[in-house]
């Protein structure tokens, strides 16, 4: 049955908390904290009328939040903290006596109803932020990290011991030394560890290695079977995890939308579609992992501007650049700089990529082959369906609007997920898509609270 504890404070509690008060950001946290949407989010999960009281969800749901504001890994050791901790009980209103549930009721109450309180508060503070004028959807960022997720995979892991054969014989040398004292008539002979049998034999690890190994897309860990391999970014290893995307605004540069993806590079299909959901003549500015075809064609469809890095310029050396191969729309066909045609020879049916290339001999008789291919079978110019899209993008992506988004999303966006590390989103700290969108929006609700203070403090600052 839902029920609130009591808030009232004895003497002794109301005369220290006076004495040592809250940190003013502390302070203002709590006192927007929307203690009443909680409640209304949580009521439909419990019964109004029929069994034992429970816990107060304010209660529980200010704990998680505490403990990913302050960085505090595990359940057992915010639960210490909040025992602990003077300002943590403050924030909570738990008298200095007062007892506390046990892990087990926070750890049902998040696996219950953690989501959705957290997308409670996450979607209340944005409420807030539209209706004091804060967020401006005009111009947003888009960009996404990897989070390494609770789980390993260890594909080929032997099952032998892990002590070395000095550790085992000492052990039973303990052992035999104990019950000689409880009974001299034993044995007193010393134990002698010969020809120690392990758990597998090279046999066994052979026939692991026999078996045919998924791609690593498809790769699951017992640990977490919902996480997938993450791309690694700036030169690191790929990981087991999810990857995260925040949707920022330009202005105030608060955290719109957050949105957490399993499968990996599916960050594309998911920026295409907040593409189609965006109003016209808003702009997107996201790095070059979103420069793709279909998003141009999406953009345009739905007159987005899109500010994207602009394509590398061709390495120098031999080989003609693509542009200076002339394409006929009419003919479908592409003109080399030897006035050579290139014809189609196929498609592509996974990313819809045209190949052009002349007959045969035709490369091998130019006198420009080798200031244009190496080939055995000639020169071969690619052309994406959206081709003419992709050529507009580049074009676009010159602009000073478009080289002035891309500066902008590498401060912001790159800093946003630079500082959710400070508060926990470094790894997932628990098991699951769900709980991995839980901690993500708690993380973001977290930095949105964070600059709406910084905001607020701007506006009443003297001049």
């Amino acid at each position: 049955m839902l029920q609130r504890r009591e808030q009232t404070q004895d003497w002794i509690s109301q005369q220290v908390y006076r004495a040592v008060p809250l940190s003013d950001e502390l302070q203002r946290i709590k006192d927007l904290f929307p203690e009443e949407a909680v409640m209304e989010a949580v009521r439909p999960y419990y019964s109004n009328d029929m069994g034992r009281g429970s816990e107060d969800p304010v209660l529980l749901t200010k704990t998680l939040f505490l403990s990913f504001f302050c960085d505090v890994v595990g359940d057992a050791k915010t639960l210490d903290t909040l025992r602990n901790r003077l300002d943590w009980r403050q924030f909570c209103d738990l008298r200095l006596d007062e007892d506390l549930f046990d892990r087990t009721t926070l750890v049902k109450f998040r696996r219950g109803v953690g989501l959705v309180v957290i997308e409670t508060l996450f979607q209340t503070l944005l409420v807030e932020l539209v209706h004091q004028g804060h967020l401006d959807l005009r111009h947003r960022f888009f960009d996404g990290t990897p989070v390494k997720a609770r789980a390993t995979i260890n594909p080929y892991r032997d099952e032998v011991y892990t002590e070395t054969l000095a550790a085992i014989e000492d052990k039973l040398q303990q052992f035999h030394a104990k019950q000689i004292t409880l009974d001299p008539a034993l044995n007193t002979s010393p134990v002698e560890l010969t020809k120690t049998q392990y758990a597998s034999d090279n046999t066994a690890v052979d026939a692991r290695w026999a078996h045919e190994m998924k791609p690593v897309g498809e790769r699951q860990s017992a640990g977490d079977p919902e996480a997938r391999f993450q791309r690694g970014k700036h030169g690191k290893r790929s990981e087991l995890g999810y990857e995260v995307f925040f949707s920022t605004d330009s202005v105030q540069l608060f955290i719109e939308d957050v949105l957490v993806s399993a499968e990996a590079s599916q960050g594309q299909a998911l920026f295409k579609a907040k593409v189609e959901q965006s109003e016209p003549g808003q702009q997107w500015s996201v790095d070059a992992e979103f420069r793709t075809g279909e998003i141009a064609h999406a953009a345009e469809e739905a007159k987005v501007i899109l500010n994207t890095p602009a394509r590398p310029a061709q390495a120098p050396g031999k080989t003609f650049p693509k542009v200076e191969f002339r394409y006929d729309a009419d003919a479908d066909i592409y003109v080399c700089p030897a006035q050579q045609t290139l014809s189609h020879r196929g498609t592509n049916n996974k990313t819809g990529e045209r190949h052009y290339r002349a007959d045969r001999g035709t490369c091998a008789a130019c006198p420009y082959r080798e200031d244009c291919t190496t080939s055995k079978t000639g020169r071969t110019v690619t052309r994406n369906r959206y081709e003419a899209e992709l050529n507009r993008q580049h074009e676009h992506a010159r602009t000073p609007e478009a080289v002035m988004g891309k500066v902008l999303r590498g401060i912001v966006a790159e800093g946003k997920f630079a500082e959710a590390v400070r508060h926990g989103l470094k790894t997932m700290r628990y098991v699951g898509r769900e709980m991995a969108v839980l901690q993500s929006t708690l993380v973001a609700y977290i930095l949105n609270l964070k600059r709406l203070l910084r905001v607020e403090a701007q506006a009443t600052a003297p001049a």
